[in-house]
């Protein structure tokens, strides 16, 4: 069958209408297969559109008999921004020519690289072939290098300024190792323990506070080595239970000053507190190492407050777990959406192990009301919100059946209800309700502030929601796209997706966000995938997009197959 038949049976389906374009069978057949990409055929004589291939009609959103409403001139204003460079080709006649310019495409705008030629070297007034390229994805990428560029510039100048400061703070250590000499006069009277070392480990000097707080005298210390003390004086213990060994030894560990760490240290009655350790080289003049100081300061009450905060964190951990466990009942299994559809998956992911995301089903009438929300916020107060949430949805799916339209009604006045009144609380959830029918494959959409998205033949085909979600400032508001009732006929093997804002909005470590478009063309290019197999290929490139990067929400995705 051939590339023109191909179109002019998707046209009979409703998709494009190349039928509408006047030419004739053989002359649709060779256009449409060489020139699959946007192209126009333009009469500037006639000032009208006389042919326009398939590509065009889908990267316009126009079928046939729009396009040849437009002159020349309204098409080219209309769709390009700037125009001016094509009027201008429009305007001369010119034989050939090229531009870069924006496409105002309905889903989004893209760029293109256009292509102008005369078809014929005598007319300047007669036909004229208009081809488009999509370089947007070239343009993104381009843009992309130009900020790498620069912030890879930054970055050499960074390096230079951190090797500036190196060599300032160089000098300035060199400028205060003498100034270290005299450290042992200026801090006899610290309340801070400090100690002079040797580099065998002879004790050459501690301050007051050292012998108030060991309980050992200057005059028993000074000039004997820490090795001959014995106990567990000058030791490095990492815990109480840590054992004193020649590996824990000090004078063992001067290779590696300075260094600070926590230590577990004993005084001479064998009492135990969590200390803090620093110890510096100390070097002559000509930078030799002569001796070692030593700085020890109690830090014990924080070390118990931390683990007052380790056992109230395991609480909450536990709390948040059990929590979680209660939240899952308020979630149906998927298993259940399998007697309705051929396949049925979901993707639940929330940011700590509780979140805002949920859905709910109820079989009713020979079919199935299908629910997915996504509530204000993350993590406990948003799952407190989905229970309400799923509650309501419950109460209304058993009230108004498969009136999808009354449920989202009664939500909107609920919320109203439980969150307003004189201290209002701003909160709410976005909302997608599907009610669908296996018998007749008959569906109905209402979404408020979230989408249904339907696979079918390799293309994502959007299906728009309204921007209103169930929140008492919606439920107040008169302005904005409301959501409506939209009515779909499905054909078998058709997919549907819906899907929280997470899903498109996870960060990776440069802040960029994964997309609805990167969505869109993941799920398309993998919609020859088993159900179970492309929602874990989603999975799997949302965690590579990631790459590192934490979890910016709860993250919920569910897939149907007619």
């Amino acid at each position: 069958m051939s590339q023109a038949e191909l179109w002019r049976r998707s046209a009979n389906k409703g998709f494009l209408g190349l039928e509408e374009m006047p030419l004739p069978a053989g002359l649709a057949d060779l256009m449409a297969r060489l020139y699959p990409e946007p192209v126009l055929l333009l009469d500037k004589k006639e000032d009208k559109i006389i042919w326009a291939s398939p590509g065009m009609m889908i990267l316009s959103g126009c079928g046939g008999n729009e396009l040849r409403k437009f002159s020349c001139r309204e098409f080219l204003q209309k769709y390009f921004y700037p125009s001016d460079a094509v009027l201008d080709l429009l305007e001369k006649g010119a034989s050939d020519g090229q531009f870069t310019s924006q496409f105002r495409s309905p889903a989004e705008n893209k760029v293109v690289h256009g292509i102008w030629m005369r078809l014929s070297e005598e007319d300047a007034a007669g036909l004229f072939l208009l081809m488009l390229r999509d370089v947007t994805e070239i343009e993104i990428l381009r843009q992309e290098l130009l900020q790498y560029s620069e912030e890879l510039q930054q970055q050499l100048e960074a390096v230079q300024r951190l090797s500036e400061e190196k060599e300032r703070a160089y000098q300035k250590l060199r400028e205060q190792s003498e100034k270290l000499r005299l450290i042992s006069t200026a801090t006899a009277y610290s309340n801070t323990m400090k100690f002079i070392l040797e580099p065998d480990g002879t004790i050459v000097w501690v301050n007051r506070f050292f012998e108030k707080a060991s309980g050992w005298s200057a005059s028993e210390l000074i000039g004997r080595n820490v090795r001959d003390i014995g106990g567990r004086f000058a030791h490095l213990l990492r815990s109480p239970e840590d054992v004193p060994s020649e590996e824990t030894l000090i004078v063992n560990h001067f290779h590696r000053a300075p260094f600070t760490e926590e230590i577990y240290a004993y005084d001479r009655k064998g009492q135990g507190f969590w200390m803090l350790i620093t110890v510096a080289p100390v070097p002559n003049e000509i930078g030799e190492t002569t001796h070692y100081l030593g700085a020890l300061i109690n830090i014990h009450e924080k070390k118990q407050r931390e683990e007052e905060l380790r056992r109230y964190k395991e609480e909450i951990q536990q709390s948040l777990t059990y929590a979680a466990r209660i939240h899952k009942r308020f979630m149906r299994s998927i298993e259940g959406l399998r007697q309705y559809f051929q396949n049925a998956e979901v993707w639940y992911q929330p940011l700590i192990g509780i979140g805002g995301d949920f859905f709910q089903y109820e079989a009713i009438e020979g079919g199935v009301v299908l629910a997915l929300g996504d509530c204000t916020g993350h993590g406990l107060p948003a799952s407190l919100l989905s229970v309400y949430a799923a509650t309501a949805l419950r109460f209304s799916i058993s009230t108004y059946k498969n009136d999808i339209e009354r449920i989202h009604h009664f939500l909107r006045e609920d919320i109203q209800a439980v969150f307003g009144g004189e201290h209002p609380l701003y909160e709410g959830f976005e909302l997608a309700l599907l009610w669908y029918l296996p018998e007749t494959m008959k569906a109905t959409f209402m979404g408020a502030g979230r989408p249904l998205w339907v696979l079918r033949r390799g293309i994502i085909v959007p299906v728009v929601e309204g921007r209103s979600d169930i929140s008492i400032i919606a439920s107040g508001a008169s302005t904005g796209k409301s959501s409506a009732l939209q009515h779909l006929s499905l054909q078998k093997g058709d997919r549907l997706y819906l899907f929280s804002d997470g899903v498109s909005d996870q960060l990776n470590s440069e802040g960029k966000r994964f997309s609805k478009t990167r969505l869109q063309n993941l799920l398309s290019t993998t919609g020859y995938l088993p159900l179970h197999e492309q929602m874990e290929m989603v999975r799997k490139a949302i965690q590579q997009w990631a790459a590192g990067a934490p979890q910016t929400d709860d993250l919920l995705l569910i897939a149907l197959e007619v």
